[in-house]
């Protein structure tokens, strides 16, 4: 195995847990805190741009990371036709449903809040909210998004196990 490849594994990894951990933790901890009302606005809003910017971040780390292990590992025949390409192919499903999650969850956030600002604007503005904002609600809006990227989040990991534990002609 190449320096490179060993690289783009340990990177990879590292940017896979910290985005699912990250997106279990804000279902199972902070947005149940918020609608409890034991979060404050402020509170949510800071967890909330953490969850969104590492969501983005690993949106570029996992892309790069994972494409050049396809591109390395997965000629099209193997890719296509065998077990394993099939787990590649669906983590890099999982991936893109889960990130959209998170986006659409936060985006709704924002409309909920009174925001006009388009999707456009949404990808690159930091998210926030004021102490008057109403941290319950805006908990409960992006809840079904949240909970269902948790949800993808288990499935990518069932994923990676079965991709790292298989046998190579799995």
């Amino acid at each position: 195995m190449s320096v490179l490849l060993a690289l783009s594994y340990v990177a990879h990894v590292v940017a896979g847990g910290l985005w699912t951990g990250g997106v279990a933790y804000a279902a199972v901890a902070v947005f149940p805190a918020a609608r409890r009302g034991d979060l404050s606005a402020p509170g949510l809003g800071r967890s909330v741009d953490w969850l969104l910017q590492t969501t983005r971040a690993t949106g570029v780390v996992l892309p790069l990371t994972g494409g050049y292990q396809i591109w390395r590992l997965y000629p099209l025949p193997r890719l296509l036709g065998t077990t394993r390409g099939h787990l590649v192919l669906g983590m890099l499903a999982l991936w893109g449903l889960m990130n959209g999650l998170v986006e659409l969850g936060v985006y709704r956030m924002r409309m909920a809040e009174g925001s006009r600002m388009g999707l456009g604007r949404h990808t690159i503005e930091r998210f926030g909210l004021d102490d008057d904002a109403d941290a319950r609600g805006a908990a409960e809006v992006a809840r079904p998004y949240v909970l269902a990227a948790a949800a993808l989040g288990v499935l990518l990991l069932v994923d990676a196990a079965l991709l790292a534990g298989g046998p190579g002609g799995v």
